[in-house]
């Protein structure tokens, strides 16, 4: 009947040293405990169950140079020894009517600890990237990158950091990787005709990108997501996510982590930092909410996942009988969706490939293997788009947003002025101008302005954005001081190990 590829996009902001609690580094401890190493777990088991080219992964080079960060690492470490004593507290705690059920979800969140730790301890060979890449080499997965800090690429107003961008996302990719990526995800799912995407991601050698559902359909041409289409004249493909299919998992009403059983994220004990409620329903308060179950959220994740997966095979066979041809379903969420955001999500993805196997008709297949198995399909002249609230920019571009978006344009200008001006200068003057330029697109990133739109944490947001421009005018001031060139490098180098993104960044690149 068709193909379903599941496309998992995996990014956070860069939090490397800049901040810890409750803002920064917390953000990718909380994320690499409950979905990165749970998910490298599922996958793993699928793996080695015989499951090939299941699904495909995104990884920003952000959140992979993060993944892949000895410091990051070691305070994952320390942070998930910090966990396990947590779980410790709560089993003194709770004296009330549901002490009995809080005890046993201390022990639950201990094992849960525990497992993450072996898990963290036995990526002997690299990091958390460079284990979803030997997924990918064993032929398990497909991962594919994106532009470099993530921005969204519709806005940025200077062609050639724009350029540079998309092909240093595929430069850092092949430094982590060493081999550039066939996709990439573009961020936000933003596309614009005007930005020239499709001539960017050619010329980096990129072969297939994920647009929103409505990008696709309000363009010209059959009107349809169910099959991948070229960009205009260009060889990247593009594939749409079937919101209808998409939105029964998770959507901006609602989905199957609204279940009464699942773990609600919302609610958390204060003193330890446990979630120990279930959703019991979206309308009740947390006084009238239950204690988590695990038992019965799992059942209810596997219940889900047959929903699901039978979902998937009426779509595929409806489009078929309808159209008389095999079709193409894409469902493309978060990563931190399953795990973080909804605790059972990493046993829902596992039941639902299982499911999957046992549904010949429906082939599961990770975006480049599904292109192999398609036609190719007609060219399509796409509208501009994004997976945002709206399906445009406003999740990002509002009166709230202003200052940081005219503050980015007066960077962005004087940022390719002040690398044509200082290009043939020393080595010190070099490094200061690659540190100018990471600093530029480090406020190029997507979040900030989404954190204060619609993320929540609008102070750390503003913070990090203007802080980059602090480090960014530190930079320029260097450049036309006179200070000896090796002195410049010296500090150059003390802003770098802050802001050590793309680290052979070279001027002549952009």
């Amino acid at each position: 009947m068709g193909v379903f590829s599941l496309v998992l996009h995996t990014h956070l902001p860069y939090v490397r040293r800049n901040g810890v609690w409750p803002s920064g580094e917390e953000f990718f401890h909380q994320a690499a405990v409950e979905s990165y190493l749970p998910l490298l777990a599922v996958l793993e088991s699928l793996a080695d169950d015989g499951f090939e080219d299941a699904l495909t992964i995104g990884l920003s080079p952000m959140i992979a140079h993060q993944m892949e960060d000895a410091h990051m690492l070691r305070e994952l470490e320390w942070f998930l020894g910090q966990y396990e004593l947590r779980t410790l507290r709560q089993t003194t705690n709770y004296e009330g009517v549901f002490r009995h059920e809080f005890r046993d979800l201390a022990a639950h969140y201990a094992r849960f600890a525990r497992a993450q730790g072996d898990r963290l301890d036995s990526l002997t060979n690299g990091g958390i990237a460079t284990a979803f890449e030997a997924l990918a080499r064993r032929g398990a997965i497909e991962v594919i990158g994106g532009p470099a800090t993530h921005p969204y690429l519709p806005l940025v107003r200077e062609p050639a950091l724009a350029r540079a961008q998309v092909e240093l996302g595929a430069v850092e990719h092949a430094r982590l990787f060493g081999r550039r990526p066939a996709g990439m995800w573009l961020p936000e799912c933003a596309y614009s005709p005007e930005a020239g995407i499709e001539g960017l991601l050619d010329d980096a050698g990129v072969g297939h990108v994920v647009v929103d559902g409505p990008t696709m359909l309000r363009s010209a041409g059959p009107r349809s997501t169910f099959a991948p289409r070229r960009i205009r004249n260009s060889s990247v493909v593009a594939c749409a996510r079937n919101l209808d299919v998409t939105y029964r998992v998770w959507s901006p009403t609602g989905g199957y982590p609204t279940g009464k059983w699942y773990r609600d994220f919302f609610h958390y004990d204060i003193e330890v930092g446990f979630k120990n409620w279930r959703v019991t329903s979206i309308r009740k308060p947390v006084s009238q909410k239950r204690p988590y179950e695990p038992a019965r959220a799992e059942a209810a994740a596997r219940a889900d996942a047959e929903n699901f997966a039978a979902l998937i095979a009426r779509t595929l066979e409806d489009h078929e009988r309808e159209s008389g041809t095999e079709g193409h379903v894409v469902a493309a969420y978060d990563t931190e969706l399953f795990g973080h955001w909804w605790y059972e999500g990493p046993v829902f993805l596992e039941h639902l490939y299982r499911t999957l196997r046992g549904t010949p008709e429906v082939r599961a297949r990770s975006l480049r293997g599904a292109l192999e198995l398609l036609p190719e399909q007609q060219p399509v002249d796409l509208v501009a788009g994004s997976w945002g609230l709206r399906k445009d920019d406003r999740s990002w571009v509002a009166v709230e947003t202003d200052e940081m978006w005219q503050s980015l344009g007066e960077v962005e200008a004087d940022t390719i002025r002040i690398l044509d001006k200082f290009r043939d200068a020393g080595p010190g003057r070099r490094a200061a101008l690659a540190q100018l330029a990471r600093e530029a697109m480090l406020m190029q990133s997507s979040d900030w302005p989404f954190m204060v739109l619609r993320g929540g944490n609008v102070d750390y947001a503003r913070e990090r954005f203007f802080g980059h421009r602090d480090r960014w005018n530190h930079m320029v001031e260097l450049l036309r001081s006179r200070i000896p060139d090796d002195l410049i490098a010296r500090k150059a180098n003390e802003v770098f190990e802050v802001d050590n993104i793309l680290p052979a960044l070279s001027p002549d690149e952009i």
